[in-house]
């Protein structure tokens, strides 16, 4: 593992060059990513006992044990979310009152490579995005929950060596480290009561930036059993990660029009300079895990993930002092819980060259109701996948799949800490796209 971790490090200016190229949202529960590949994503993620292609290194790193080539899958997911926010009755902000965020298209690339070494081992090396959010929401000056969120970037780029072998016809593992790189950004207001109107008034704006990537190492591995000719049974699993960002604020004052209350923020804040800031960011570990059925054409799988969700409890924005002003922490209490996700998929092999997938997915939020704000409205979500894939050549193919996620309608049900509460509707699209090949 030391030796790995060294060589995995090196790969962190790559890691880095990806993470600027592309700014996921969240598309699974919570903020975790689980579109990794085309074919994979039409069977609706239901892919952990019959993995058997480059993305099996997030979904089972025992999937290429088998692989008899070397082999190659270059793709991209286009992500398409759509949130909007109205309020509830009497409560802040009021009844009827809409906002909408930024329409926005993200593209996380992936990349696997698989070799093998031996007679049914394999070392392979890959890219994907196990995690990442992107909230910005219209009309940011007026919107009514600037003061929790105006916009934030949280991108996680994940690097893996595994090592894959099968030990019998029945049974597969896999195994190796990841190189986890990210970083986080965040826009927001500050306010303070105006004397003059006893209203909540802007007084500073901040754009939080992280000075540059944060690195750790975790794992994954994977098991495939065959027990039967048509039967295999998956599980995998990828550790967690808690990953410290130091980067700095910049605070800019917003005038109230008076220029006694406009001196009494300069006196207290740090403004136009940086201001250094730290914070943590726990990311959970996941379970996987799957059933197959398989026959000369038609694969079927039921699977379910679970993720260790209750690690995200608390974000601390840790400032340094400026010149003697300090800004005050900001504490963004979670308390999430571990959660579930539910899939079936299936792969039908119709011709010599053409193939088809269709899946469904359930999953479940992690997020209470106090959670729930500007920064991640999250919700139980419903899915539904189809994909195709077709041979060009005699080792090459083109795949695509698309994902069509329902979010459901999510209340806060007067519950919100922070007092801002509403309903939130959402939407995303997602389009994965795959070139495979094989020499």
């Amino acid at each position: 593992m030391r030796n790995s971790n060294g060589w995995l490090r090196l790969g962190a200016v790559a890691a880095g060059m990806a993470l600027l190229a592309a700014a996921p949202a969240a598309v699974a529960a919570g903020f975790s990513i689980f579109e990794a590949g085309s074919k994979a994503t039409g069977m609706g993620g239901a892919f952990i006992a019959s993995a058997d292609d480059g993305s099996s290194m997030f979904y089972n790193p025992a999937g290429l044990a088998t692989n008899d080539k070397l082999s190659a899958s270059v793709g991209v997911t286009l992500i398409a979310p759509f949130s909007s926010f109205k309020g509830d009755d009497a409560s802040y902000p009021g009844y009827g009152y809409e906002a909408t965020q930024k329409r926005q298209v993200f593209f996380p690339p992936n990349f696997f490579v698989s070799m093998p070494v031996a007679k049914n081992v394999n070392v392979s090396l890959g890219t994907w995005f196990p995690n990442g959010l992107s909230t910005a929401w219209d009309n940011p000056d007026t919107f009514k929950g600037r003061f929790l969120s105006q916009r934030v970037d949280l991108k996680q780029y994940s690097l893996g060596l595994q090592i894959a072998a099968a030990f019998t016809d029945w049974l597969s593992v896999g195994v190796g480290p990841e190189l986890r790189v990210s970083d986080v950004k965040l826009q927001k207001n500050f306010g303070t009561i105006n004397p003059y109107s006893q209203a909540f008034s802007d007084v500073v704006h901040a754009d939080i930036v992280g000075d540059g990537f944060a690195t750790d190492v975790t794992f994954g591995a994977g098991i495939q059993i065959k027990p039967t000719e048509n039967i295999s049974l998956g599980l995998s699993y990828h550790g967690h990660v808690d990953q410290t960002y130091k980067g700095s604020a910049v605070l800019y004052s917003i005038s109230t029009g008076h220029p006694d209350l406009d001196a009494a923020v300069a006196a207290k804040y740090p403004l136009n300079t940086n201001v250094p800031v730290q914070t943590t960011l726990q990311f959970p570990a996941i379970w996987m895990g799957g059933i197959a059925y398989h026959d000369c054409k038609l694969t079927v799988e039921a699977a379910a993930t679970y993720t260790e969700w209750k690690v995200f409890n608390e974000t601390v924005f840790a400032f340094s002092p400026v010149d003697g002003k300090q800004v005050p922490s900001q504490v963004l209490s979670h308390n999430w819980v571990n959660s579930w996700s539910y899939r079936l998929g299936m792969n039908f092999q119709a011709t010599e060259k053409f193939n088809f997938q269709l899946g469904i997915v359930y999953d479940q939020t992690p997020q209470p109701d106090a959670d729930v704000s500007p920064l991640l409205p999250d919700a139980n979500r419903t899915g539904y996948s189809v994909g195709f894939g077709f041979k060009v050549g005699k080792n090459s193919a083109i795949e695509f799949s698309n994902l069509a996620l329902f979010f459901h309608d999510r209340s806060t049900n007067g519950q919100q800490k922070d007092n801002y509460n509403g309903t939130y509707k959402t939407y995303a699209n997602l389009t994965v796209l795959n070139f495979k090949t094989a020499f």
